[in-house]
């Protein structure tokens, strides 16, 4: 059994809603205002295109028309005098809005001064350079007087004096006006017939012809020894015929066939009745496979039957 212990006895419902109210016990909120709130009405505000006097008309950076959805109001006409006149159009400026980024000042490479390796430091620095020197410009050694730098215009001048006279390629002439072409390439010279390789099988197709040979002997080694397997195999059970009964066979289905066929012919042309369509289609069948044996028998002189 518990107890409970009442220390308030005057409770109302309509007192909770008037002193302990928690809309009105709340702080009152602080409004935010943003940096950016005029610079968005701005862009709000302004317009895609502006109309300026002078028939010009003035290109911003908004996406915002007048007539975006609906058109214009009132679709502007224009008067019939300045039809087909020059400078009468449409002038079009764009707004230069552009703002280049404030220049930032960078600071200069730094530079170390290297140590000196010891007294003698110059003089190897000195004989490392002409060692440069003469390994870029291997020619200025020969001219006197150019020590530091070539002289190419006297470089040139010595080796066009060594030089080979050089003789014109062969051409010829096929118009009066004098238009010159290449005598080599034209036809008129033999000069695949004179060549060592004229006339000769390449020989990446003997290298091919090889390969292939090597190929099929191959198969037909394979071949033969599986058929002699196959031989040694099923040969108590196999029995070849021979040339008589092989024309015995031939005959027999040859006549067969004639028979067959005239039967056939004489069939009624009109199919009308399903005991007809099925004869006839069983007919068509027997005459296809008499073929086929007939066929394979012709074909094939050398014929294995089973023994059972």
């Amino acid at each position: 059994m518990s107890l409970v212990y009442i220390t308030y006895h005057d409770e109302n419902i309509s007192d909770v809603d008037n002193d302990n109210d928690y809309l009105k016990s709340r702080r009152p909120r602080l409004k935010y205002n943003s940096k950016f709130k005029e610079m968005v009405r701005e862009e709000k505000n302004s317009r895609h295109v502006i109309e300026m006097p002078n028939r010009k008309k003035l290109l911003t950076s908004s996406a915002k028309n007048s007539h975006q959805t609906m058109g214009y109001a009132v679709t502007p006409v224009e008067l019939p005098c300045n039809f087909l006149k020059k400078n009468q159009g449409v002038k079009w400026q764009r707004l230069n809005e552009h703002q280049c980024p404030p220049h930032r000042h960078i600071p200069p490479v730094p530079q170390f001064q290297r140590h000196q390796m010891g007294p003698h430091h110059h003089i190897i620095e000195e004989i490392k350079k002409d060692q440069k020197e003469e390994l870029f410009c291997p020619r200025t050694r020969f001219l006197p007087g150019h020590k530091h730098r070539a002289n190419f215009v006297a470089l040139n001048v010595e080796l066009i004096k060594k030089a080979e006279t050089r003789r014109p390629p062969p051409r010829y002439i096929d118009t009066a006006k004098g238009d010159r072409h290449s005598l080599l390439n034209s036809g008129l010279i033999p000069q695949y017939i004179c060549s060592k390789k004229f006339g000769k099988v390449p020989c990446y197709l003997d290298a091919r012809k090889k390969i292939l040979n090597q190929l099929t002997n191959r198969c037909l080694q394979q071949t033969k020894m599986e058929a002699e397997n196959a031989c040694a195999r099923y040969m108590p059970t196999v029995k070849k015929l021979s040339s008589e009964e092989r024309k015995e066979i031939l005959e027999g289905l040859r006549t067969n066939f004639t028979n067959l066929f005239k039967i056939y012919q004489s069939l009624s042309v009109c199919t009308d009745t399903v005991t007809k369509q099925l004869k006839k289609g069983k007919m068509e069948n027997e005459l296809r496979q008499l073929e086929q044996d007939i066929h394979l028998m012709e074909h094939n002189p050398e014929i294995y039957v089973s023994a059972y």
